[in-house]
């Protein structure tokens, strides 16, 4: 038997990460329900502009979203991950204000300039400072369970998300692609949950073959943030360095670095986020820039998202990625709740007062 069918090395996951994985499908509509229920004080016709403020696993979400309906929006939309808001700015601009614990700095200094410049604004949080203070000053909040680790509560932060910016015509009425997305997370969580044993499970499979190495995470258009998304998930959950890169700039300029990886390519491993309706010449470069760095790496291994709609596809890969950091972390007896670089971090921030000097 596998470590990874053993109850035992389950059991490191404190927190039942994987637990929450599998729910996932059931916090999407959670969210959905959420964000449909939400009372917003003006109308999609005033909005010129979008900006998503976050940081870490409330970022990603905006990035995903952004990403999939790249092709589709209607305004010009970033996510910002700063504590200043850039110039363009103002009052036509929605701002999606995500903070999971409704406490991260950043956001909340965003929040702060985004209230003084008269923006429009909508704020997804559990809690904290984020729901206090800006609840009172008009902000319209979409509340979400709390008690969880961020990154574990990207279908919280997603679906709102995404539901919120269709409610104001960023794009075109998404509906039918979340209904999808929704069958789609249900689907994945069956297919790469811990009940499946290795050999009939592709997630824990792939958390093998990378197992000891430094992986390097390759998307391009939709895929390219599900990208960002595995690097991170496989930082914080396996607690190893991980990489992530975009088709085609890295053919720009990242491909010749593998002429001289050297001894470091043993240690490489390549994954290639596909999906069938990128752009002929993306799905070329996939190919093309495969052949030339393989023979330079340990390995190179090829993942093609399913479904109709892009969300649907988004999360495929998504869950994929999800379950694989989870099962690299149990691999190597960790366990993947505890972020304490984090916290360490956090805590020599907090000994000098924000906005002051030593």
């Amino acid at each position: 038997m596998s470590s990874l069918d053993d109850p035992r090395t389950l059991a490191l996951d404190s927190q039942d990460l994987l637990g929450v994985a599998g729910a996932a499908a059931d916090a999407f509509a959670a969210g959905r329900a959420a964000a449909e229920a939400l009372t917003i004080p003006f109308p999609s016709s005033e909005v010129s502009s979008v900006a998503i403020c976050g940081m870490g696993g409330s970022a990603i979400a905006g990035d995903l979203v952004l990403g999939a309906y790249r092709e589709r929006l209607r305004h010009p939309s970033a996510v910002l991950r700063d504590y200043y808001l850039p110039g363009w700015v103002g009052e036509n601009t929605l701002v999606i204000l995500s903070s999971y614990s409704g406490e991260t700095e950043e956001t909340l200094t965003a929040a702060m300039q985004a209230t003084e410049r008269n923006a429009l604004c909508i704020a997804i949080t559990s809690g904290g400072k984020l729901d206090g203070h800006y609840r009172e000053s008009g902000v319209p909040i979409i509340k979400i369970p709390p008690g969880l680790q961020p990154r574990a509560a990207l279908l919280h932060l997603l679906a709102p998300l995404a539901t919120a910016l269709s409610r104001m015509e960023a794009f075109p009425d998404i509906s039918a692609d979340l209904d999808e997305a929704e069958g789609t997370l249900r689907a994945a969580a069956d297919a790469y949950g811990p009940d499946k044993v290795l050999s009939q499970n592709p997630a824990k499979q792939l958390a093998v073959s990378l197992d000891g190495t430094l992986p390097l995470i390759w998307g391009a258009e939709v895929t390219a943030a599900v990208a960002r998304r595995w690097k991170a998930q496989i930082n914080e959950n396996a607690e190893v360095p991980a990489f992530w890169a975009e088709i085609p700039e890295l053919d720009h300029n990242e491909i010749v670095g593998f002429e001289g990886i050297g001894e470091l390519g043993q240690q490489t491993h390549i994954v290639e986020l596909r999906d069938p309706r990128q752009h002929r010449q993306n799905q070329r470069r996939f190919d093309l820039t495969r052949e030339l760095v393989e023979p330079h790496v340990r390995g190179v291994v090829q993942v093609m998202a399913e479904g109709q709609g892009a969300m649907a596809r988004t999360l495929d890969l998504v869950m994929l990625g999800d379950y694989v950091s989870l099962y690299m972390a149990l691999l190597r007896e960790v366990d993947p709740a505890p972020v304490e670089l984090i916290g360490r971090l956090k805590e020599r921030l907090a000994v000098v007062g924000y906005g002051r000097t030593a």
